[in-house]
């Protein structure tokens, strides 16, 4: 059986404890074994219940002590697994030149715009709508200089330059914005003829505990709503004028990006002077909770991680 991801991190000495009692203040920890069932009373002389006690919620980590523990995972600037290879892989399937202008959106920090600015040489205009994401990506893009500009955008009305951009990549850019939404900016900012890569987590089959598991992701993930349906999703991109060329699950990949992003990080921990303490404990224990919830549902079905290929129509090329 492959270790998860909380396995993994209770080899490392003296954080088994921090993590059974993050979890139990959580609601998720099970009795300790041996633990005595609780006593049966007949119905007809019991008393009434008392009120179940609300369960303790940890607060939010801090955002920049995340944004830390994200460069340990997943490589400095990158917010998904996979770090320059997997940015790579998906920025292959677009046609990108020193010629050519890369609307760059979603989960980066500048590691995936580096990676591609400089492995294929097109100028890259990421955008962000998460202000301190887009203070970490500038940081990591000033060394191109001109090659690679940084700009943030409103998830309420998402706008990018006007028939500017040649291709774009968005990489799970929906998490505070529905397709519906964002997907006609995406079409208003490129040329005819333009291309789309979409990686996106879509809705599978959730029934039963997979149910609350998924809520208490969404909330983890900060979502203003579990992830749309694959077929939902690929509606809106028809309705906005793309062709889908190639759709694909990469799932498998992910999660085993994710695994070794966590094994190295708890190798590190182990070789270490010392745990994680305060903010940086707090950061460790809620990211460990995230990706292990996104690996859970993806295994069952809950999730699914697909990326599209698709081509914007000559006819959505408005007057140039």
């Amino acid at each position: 059986m492959k270790p998860t991801i909380l396995a993994l991190l209770a080899r490392v000495p003296g954080l088994r404890l921090l993590l059974r009692q993050s979890r139990r203040g959580l609601g998720f920890a099970a009795p300790p074994p041996g633990a005595p069932a609780p006593r049966q009373e007949p119905v007809a002389t019991a008393p009434p219940p008392p009120a179940p006690r609300p369960r303790a919620r940890l607060d939010p980590p801090d955002p920049e002590e995340v944004a830390q523990l994200a460069d340990q995972l997943w490589g400095e600037g990158f917010l998904l697994p996979g770090g320059a290879a997997e940015a790579n892989r998906l920025a292959n399937l677009l046609p990108l030149s020193p010629a050519t202008t890369l609307l760059l959106i979603g989960a980066d920090a500048g590691g995936a715009a580096n990676a591609i600015a400089v492995t294929r040489g097109a100028w890259v205009a990421a955008q962000q709508d998460n202000l301190l994401m887009a203070e970490r990506m500038a940081l990591k893009l000033r060394p191109l200089g001109k090659r690679a500009t940084v700009a943030t955008w409103d998830a309420e009305e998402p706008f990018f330059r006007h028939r500017y951009h040649h291709h774009a990549l968005a990489l799970e850019a929906l998490r505070r914005c529905p397709g519906a939404r964002l997907l006609p900016a995406l079409s208003a900012a490129l040329k005819p003829g333009g291309q789309l890569v979409l990686l996106e987590l879509v809705s599978g089959e959730a029934s039963g505990r997979n149910t609350a598991l998924l809520g208490r992701w969404v909330e983890l993930e900060g979502r203003v709503a579990p992830p749309e349906a694959a077929a939902t999703l690929e509606g809106a991109l028809v309705a906005a004028g793309f062709t889908l060329n190639v759709r694909e699950d990469v799932g498998t990949r992910h999660c085993a990006a994710v695994m070794a992003g966590w094994l190295r990080r708890v190798e590190t921990l182990r070789q270490g002077s010392g745990l994680p303490r305060g903010a940086k404990a707090l950061a460790l224990v809620t990211e460990a909770e995230r990706w292990l919830l996104r690996q859970r549902l993806m295994q069952t079905g809950a999730l699914r991680l697909l990326r599209w290929h698709c081509t914007l129509g000559p006819e959505r090329g408005g007057g140039l």
